[in-house]
């Protein structure tokens, strides 16, 4: 074979975020609706955003934080993946890190946060997004948000749906949350995610029907578009590590077994 059956990798990673996000467009326009006010220095709407995984909350959240940072300067957007950064002096760091601002080695959190309070009053307002929220340690950052920066939305991301009863009742009353669910999505948009990813991932005519037709059901069950874009990234390497120029069943085969030897947890691997 020559050359590869890729043409862009990136396109199969679960941080990629496509120019287009189909199949979300009334969770897009609602979450822009959240962060609307802050265009008039009012406070947004705090939003519980709840779901399974791989379903396009995330990609959902920083879409509407992308389309924000390419159509105004004024309001500042922070996501934060709180898997990654389970502590209040680790988002706080990684806040001031957003913001540009060099943490001094022998300041408190208390006084970075001070720092960040001053940066971002030269904005609007500010779009938090807290994904993986259920992760978290501590809320002591929550609390410094929502008391001393003035005009915010704030998104918490979960998959656990019961996680909100856990959290403290002072910080809920305070947050007072609106919440959105995301639905799984059915077999023709998970077929048309697919294929969506196919067409920027793989040069044309890459893939046997069946072969992807095969991927396409085993992601549908489920209920995890992260499953599908592992298998089709694997199953490309195997069918390049045999030299062929075609993905056939077998080389999906071969990445479902590995993926059976995996963890359970998809997102332990992805």
């Amino acid at each position: 074979m020559n050359g590869s059956i890729f043409i862009n990798t990136v396109a199969l990673e679960q941080t990629y975020l496509p120019k287009l996000l189909p199949y979300r467009q009334e969770q897009h326009k609602y979450l822009a609706e959240c962060i609307k006010p802050l265009f008039k220095r009012r406070n947004g709407t705090n939003l519980l955003v709840m779901g399974g995984p791989g379903i396009g909350k995330t990609a959902s959240a920083k879409y509407v934080l992308r389309e924000l940072m390419e159509n105004t300067d004024n309001i500042m957007p922070i996501y934060i993946n709180c898997w990654k950064r389970d502590t209040s002096p680790k988002i706080i760091n990684e806040i001031a890190r957003l913001m540009d601002i060099v943490s001094v080695e022998k300041l408190s959190s208390d006084e970075l946060f001070d720092r960040i309070i001053l940066r971002f009053n030269k904005y609007t307002g500010v779009a938090f997004v807290f994904d993986e929220i259920d992760r978290v340690k501590d809320f002591d950052f929550l609390y410094r948000i929502l008391e001393d920066i003035p005009h915010k939305t704030i998104f918490l991301i979960t998959n656990l749906s019961e996680w909100i009863a856990k959290l403290d009742r002072r910080l809920v009353s305070r947050l007072l949350l609106d919440r959105v669910e995301f639905k799984p999505y059915n077999f023709e948009e998970t077929r048309g995610i697919l294929y969506e990813r196919r067409k920027y991932a793989f040069i044309p005519n890459s893939w046997d029907y069946d072969a992807f037709e095969k991927i396409i059901k085993r992601t549908f069950a489920s209920k995890d578009i992260r499953m599908g874009l592992f298998l089709m990234k694997n199953a490309g390497e195997n069918a390049e590590s045999r030299g062929s120029e075609k993905i056939e069943v077998k080389d999906v085969e071969k990445a479902l077994k590995k993926l059976e030897d995996m963890p359970k947890d998809i997102g332990s691997f992805i």
